[in-house]
């Protein structure tokens, strides 16, 4: 097999996924099947010599059925100017992931702005959209690029969690509490002895498909699955990283201590627990799991469980 010179002047192999990325699929499905079957066991590879996966854009792309886009159709949208959220998207991106320094050093506030502000003029801006946008800033080699995923993503894979009222976040809450109700319902029972539901402690999780939760190299593996298997697995990851500390939550007697801010993410045993969690399911609720990203008749069935 070819390698790939690395900026040392040695040559590495190439992955599974890099070299399935080179050979045309003879149908186009099944190509899509064994790409998403090579993320979940096998997982993209970063550059040695950048500690980054250079080739998950196009991966990216193809799972969103993304064409490149004409810088120009990007560009008329950034010269037409501050938008009406232009005011509420600068007082959001200046804390956008903050506390991650490879994201500070290689995304610019003004990047994170004019992607925004583009978007903005395409519909309305609402919470959680810059943190939304970032990984697809960090991860893509140009704004051009990174607009085309952002906007493909939000818009096909989960409009409903873009809608002024939120609609679809609030759906996949309550579509969470009576999951973890069903995979555990010992740590179900004692969290809501609290008082706790998922709309207390995860909201921020399912807003920001778990951007929120540091480190961004871990969201971005955890994101390879998301955009490979749909954003409604999202909600069993957000119940493994509960899992992950079940212990300690049933063992304090504040448990919302634990819970205001998640451990670090630990991508792969995250997915590892997400995926376990999908045949203890009802059939009947996966389903609306699946499409209470994008179907609006979901709150009705919800309301019939």
């Amino acid at each position: 097999m070819q390698g790939i010179r690395t900026r040392k002047g040695s040559h590495r192999r190439r992955d599974p996924i890099e070299s399935a990325l080179r050979k045309p699929p003879i149908v186009v499905d099944q190509g899509l099947s064994e790409l998403r079957y090579l993320i979940l066991t096998q997982g993209l590879s970063n550059d040695p010599d950048r500690d980054f996966c250079t080739y998950r854009p196009y991966v990216w792309c193809i799972l969103l059925k993304v064409s490149p886009i004409q810088s120009n159709d990007y560009l008329a949208l950034i010269h037409r100017g501050a938008s009406p959220a232009y005011s509420k998207i600068r007082n959001d991106t200046f804390r956008t992931l903050t506390t991650d320094i490879s994201f500070q050093r290689r995304v610019s506030e003004t990047s994170l702005i004019r992607i925004l502000n583009a978007l903005a003029w395409k519909q309305l801006y609402v919470q959680g959209l810059n943190v939304l946008a970032a990984p697809f800033l960090y991860t893509c080699g140009s704004e051009t690029q990174a607009f085309a995923l952002f906007d493909t993503y939000i818009h096909t894979c989960c409009p409903l969690y873009v809608k002024p009222m939120l609609d679809g976040v609030h759906l996949g809450l309550k579509l969470l509490d009576t999951s973890l109700k069903i995979i555990d319902p010992i740590l179900f029972s004692y969290l809501k002895g609290k008082l706790l539901t998922a709309e207390l402690y995860g909201f921020a999780s399912l807003l920001t498909m778990s951007a929120c939760t540091p480190p961004l190299n871990e969201v971005l593996v955890l994101w390879d699955f998301l955009i490979a298997f749909g954003p409604h697995m999202n909600i069993l990851a957000v119940i493994a990283q509960l899992l992950l500390i079940r212990d300690s939550l049933l063992a304090s007697q504040s448990p919302m201590t634990l819970l205001r801010t998640f451990p670090a993410l630990q991508a792969k045993k995250v997915i590892t627990l997400a995926v376990s969690f999908v045949p203890k399911l009802p059939e009947e609720l996966y389903d609306l799991l699946v499409r209470h990203t994008y179907d609006e008749t979901v709150s009705d069935r919800i309301k019939a469980l």
